[in-house]
């Protein structure tokens, strides 16, 4: 299990609240150790009864990634086109930004639910956070709330009624 360090847990809503959360990552490709460490410590974290119900999907492969940037994006196009308000288009331009980060870290981690349930996954993030921080990454969770959780489903080979939770985005970042 990685000792634990003092690092704060990035979610999407502080991703959205502040250009800041975002730096950009370095091409350097994590050690797989440390992203195996990282897995085991998120799945050593989950809440009682949901180790058989969540699913850590480790995905490195560009072609995937690109794929589910284009699901992403045309999902927020979809919405850009039924949306009348301008103020509502600026928000989703600002959202698909943000949605589309994953594709430039070296690592993605898809956490698929098999079987929907309600439970809180903060303390099992905020671990992962913590391990990846031992070995000097960023972990950015970038929850799909408006991506398309069925073509990644359909990319990520899931079967009915899994479906994507979020999505981890690993990798070395650059200082600003």
């Amino acid at each position: 299990m990685c000792a634990a360090a003092q690092a704060p847990a990035k979610n999407f809503a502080n991703l959205l609240s502040t250009a800041k959360g975002i730096k950009k990552f370095r091409k350097k490709i994590p050690p797989i150790e440390a992203i195996m460490q990282i897995v085991e410590t998120g799945k050593n974290t989950l809440p009682a009864g949901l180790s058989g119900r969540l699913d850590f999907t480790v995905i490195y492969d560009e072609k995937m990634k690109s794929r589910m940037a284009q699901a992403s994006e045309n999902m927020f196009q979809k919405l850009y086109t039924k949306s009348t308000n301008t103020i509502d288009r600026a928000k989703l331009n600002a959202y698909m930004h943000y949605a589309m980060f994953f594709i430039k870290a070296p690592v993605v981690i898809a956490l698929t639910q098999k079987s929907p349930f309600d439970a809180n996954l903060n303390d099992m993030l905020i671990s992962m956070t913590n391990c990846a921080s031992v070995y000097g990454l960023d972990i950015y969770e970038l929850t799909p709330q408006l991506s398309a959780h069925k073509e990644f489903g359909e990319i990520l080979g899931l079967e009915k009624p899994a479906q994507v939770l979020t999505l981890l985005a690993i990798g070395y970042t650059e200082s600003n």
